[in-house]
């Protein structure tokens, strides 16, 4: 095994400090640490999500001529590869709509609509400017979208046109980078690109209401494996919902996922 068993359960209390919008953060929040899984180091993980039926972890990952869908064991960590994308694209979010599936590409301007089962490419759609992340509110019946900015897209989820923009904002000012997303409990949960901080946003009004800082946790975590599968990481960069507040944590490039609780 590549980490200690007591590291299974370990907590991590984390006290916010300075955000990266430079505004100071008072609220206290809590990432619980519940299980560490191994994950394919090799996936540079661009999208993460669990299938609400079958609980599959599916993982989309990125790079020209390596961009691929497919699901992940957690118990193995095999990533197996269901589909490939055309050399031409970079793949990144992804997000279970009903019996289908979203992937963005990042450059290319193409959201392609996949068959859940199969994988299957049934549809596609262009849009403009980059995607980076993806996800879906089933109650409202709106797709959220990322383009690496402040501003957040809101999507049809058949069609995939555009419906409203949304800045996301911490005491007024402007948050960019926005990455990675999942929607869990009427809150819009997002990476931030090269931080180990996890935001959550409200949809109605763009402000961001939790920031849990994964800093502390990584650095215990990675204290335990081996050198080569820490310096080969990149950025946290996967949040997918398990229920109420647990959920997968990964990065693209990482050995590992983490099963938190996202306290408040």
């Amino acid at each position: 095994m590549f980490y200690k068993k007591y590291i299974n359960k370990l907590t991590a209390f984390l006290i916010l400090g300075m955000f990266c919008v430079q505004t100071q953060v008072s609220a206290e929040t809590e990432v619980r640490l519940i299980e560490i899984y191994p994950s394919d180091s090799e996936a540079f993980t661009q999208g993460f999500e669990l299938s609400p039926d079958t609980k599959n972890l599916i993982l989309a990952t990125g790079l020209y001529g390596k961009s691929s869908i497919g699901l992940l064991d957690l118990e193995t960590g095999e990533y197996s590869i269901k589909a490939n994308l055309s050399e031409e694209y970079f793949g990144e979010g992804i997000t279970i709509v009903d019996d289908f599936i979203w992937q963005l590409t990042w450059k290319e301007g193409k959201a392609f609509k996949r068959d859940l089962a199969s994988f299957e490419i049934v549809d596609e759609q262009s849009y403009q400017g980059e995607g980076w992340g993806i996800a879906y509110d089933a109650e409202a019946d709106v797709i959220w979208m990322s383009d690496g900015t402040s501003v957040l897209q809101q999507r049809n989820p058949q069609d995939f046109t555009k419906m409203a923009e949304l800045e996301v904002t911490y005491n007024g000012q402007p948050v960019v980078n926005l990455n990675e997303l999942e929607f869990a409990n009427d809150l819009i949960y997002a990476n931030i690109w090269y931080s180990d901080k996890i935001i959550a946003i409200n949809p109605s009004n763009g402000e961001i209401e939790y920031v849990y800082d994964f800093g502390e946790l990584l650095q215990r975590v990675d204290n335990e494996i081996a050198d080569e599968l820490v310096d080969q990481k990149d950025v946290l960069n996967g949040i997918a919902h398990i229920e109420g507040n647990q959920f997968y944590i990964t990065g693209k490039l990482y050995p590992y996922v983490l099963e938190v609780e996202l306290n408040r």
